[in-house]
């Protein structure tokens, strides 16, 4: 998916929030803003929560901010050279310079050299056998993307040499003298266009994952706003309805009126308030994702290639660790109808006197966007279980046949498949692969070293389904589970009578068990041969 060059950062968008002068060594924030490293430095210090000043997004966790003291934690940000390069320029040709013969004013800059020259000395400059392919262009022609790719990149350990070759093994731009010396050993030296090339593939991608990312969450924003548009339109119809109640009983239910007014208000605005949290929470996540990607743009469009070598593993990681997935919290809550409820015989007693005129009741039901979950793993899984691919592939390190078991991390959704793929398994025949749905949070699980038995889970093996450690269900709905080869995918799925029907290979193994209570949670259990499970995108059911 292509997409369209970022703008060049008006002047006034290369301005620190906090000093709001030009960035001085310009910190990538986790939230894709910048700040200036010595603005972060007195930011951080004098802020009781560090906050980005621009979005509010969290700048360091509490936790590691008492681990680490302030010089390392602003230090350990990485620096947006793509920003610094542009900034550079833009100072460059924002102020008035002086010829390298230093007796006249620059008129004219050397691109490929970096050097400035009057006129005279222009032509003299190209006169030189070496410099007969140089660029050389006038000040007042150049613009800032220009200059800030065009600045030559020195060596590091030579200074009067360029970098034109990029060593993998310790990161590092370096030149032809680097190459035969220090990096002589190395077992792969890149020439740098090709490194260059490798690192805009990447960032192009990264660009795509971010640009998906916002849409993602841009149409759970705006469904969000579509339910908050309809709890409004369902509140103003319950108090229509307590109006017309309160009209029939003219004066003397004007007090009673009040009353049932603020209950229709009060019972939906729970509902308005746990929305309007929600999507707080959907447009800083979207924030940075849009942060991120114009990071990376930058950096993709970047002209100098020490910049685009340099920042792309480090927006590798930052992508990396960024959610773009749209997760919204297991208990969020929608108002489906609201339905105003009057007691037939406390009406009639209200024509006495007035006590108690019914009740205004919300109907709610699960907060479903029709978008499509996550599966990934939680933090509390089994001993000898790592995971890796952003919580999404568990691997069995050990060669015992126990502590395997891998629980998601958000609870199951009707009609939903949560299912994985065995990518790695030992030899071996007669080995089960365990899996099932627990009733209980992950964080709140205490696991067993084994499914069998296990107190809060409904278990599905070979030749039965166990409930809760006890009530065994003689079903041979999982007689596939046995001695499964790799590639095999596996899956648990909840009907709309939140009855766990068991998925192999996509197939429909049929109904373990019936009944499960809200919520509970996909678990998978490593066991024997079974090494490593992956995560696949959940689908949903028809």
């Amino acid at each position: 998916m292509a997409t369209a060059a970022p703008p060049v950062p008006e002047p006034d968008d290369m301005d620190c929030s906090v000093c709001h002068e030009q960035y001085a060594q310009p910190k990538l924030l986790p939230c894709g803003h910048l700040l200036c490293h010595h603005c972060l430095l007195s930011w951080l210090q004098s802020q009781d929560q560090a906050l980005c000043p621009l979005c509010r997004c969290a700048i360091v966790d509490p936790e590691e901010r008492g681990q680490k003291s302030v010089q390392d934690v602003a230090d350990g940000f990485p620096t947006d050279l793509a920003m610094a390069d542009l900034v550079g320029a833009h100072r460059l040709l924002k102020q008035s310079h002086s010829c390298i013969c230093e007796e006249a004013a620059a008129t004219c800059l050397c691109l490929t050299c970096g050097d400035l020259f009057c006129e005279s000395c222009r032509k003299i400059h190209m006169k030189q056998k070496v410099a007969r392919n140089h660029t050389v262009e006038d000040l007042t022609s150049l613009t800032v993307d220009k200059v800030a790719g065009s600045q030559p990149a020195a060596c590091t350990v030579h200074a009067d040499k360029t970098t034109e070759l990029f060593c993998p093994t310790h990161g590092e731009s370096i030149c032809h003298l680097c190459a035969t010396s220090r990096h002589r050993s190395c077992p792969e030296v890149k020439d740098m266009e090709e490194k260059v090339k490798d690192a805009r593939a990447v960032l192009a991608e990264l660009a795509v994952t971010l640009t998906e990312g916002e849409a993602r969450l841009d149409k759970a924003i705006q469904q969000l706003d579509d339910h908050l548009a309809e709890t409004e339109k369902q509140t103003k119809k319950a108090v229509a309805e307590i109006e017309a109640v309160c009209a029939r009983l003219e004066k003397s239910v004007q007090d009673c009126r009040h009353r049932l007014n603020e209950l229709a208000h009060s019972a939906c605005s729970h509902v308005k308030e746990a929305v309007t949290e929600t999507k707080t929470c959907l447009l800083q996540r979207r924030g940075k994702l849009t942060s991120h990607k114009h990071v990376v743009q930058r950096v993709q469009e970047a002209k100098n290639r020490d910049t685009v070598s340099t920042m792309t593993p480090v927006m590798q990681t930052r992508v990396g660790s960024l959610d773009c997935s749209v997760t919204l919290p297991s208990g969020a809550k929608v108002v489906s109808k609201v339905t105003v409820v009057i007691d037939a015989e406390a009406v009639a007693r209200i024509e006495k006197e007035l006590s108690g005129l019914g009740q205004a009741k919300v109907m709610s039901a699960d907060l479903d966007f029709g978008l499509v979950p996550v599966l990934s793993f939680h933090d509390n899984h089994g001993d000898d279980i790592v995971l890796s691919n952003n919580k999404q592939t568990a691997e069995k390190r050990g060669r015992g046949c126990c502590d395997g078991i891998v629980v998601a991390s958000q609870p199951m959704m009707t009609n939903m498949l949560y299912e994985v793929i065995l990518d790695k398994r030992d030899a071996g025949t007669g080995f089960v692969m365990y899996t099932g749905a627990t009733t209980t949070p992950p964080e709140a699980l205490t696991l067993p070293t084994d499914a069998s038995g296990w107190p809060s889970a409904v278990v599905i093996s070979h030749n039965a389904v166990t409930v809760n450690g006890g009530q065994t269900l003689n079903t041979n709905v999982g007689r596939k589970l046995k001695d499964l080869p790799e590639k095999s995918r596996v899956g648990v799925m909840l009907d709309m009578k939140r009855s766990l029907h068991l998925y192999i290979n996509g197939d429909d193994q049929g109904e373990a068990a019936p009944s499960l209570p809200d919520p509970c949670f996909a678990f998978f259990e490593l066991w024997g041969p079974y090494r490593q499970v992956t995560a696949l995108p959940v689908r949903r059911i028809p």
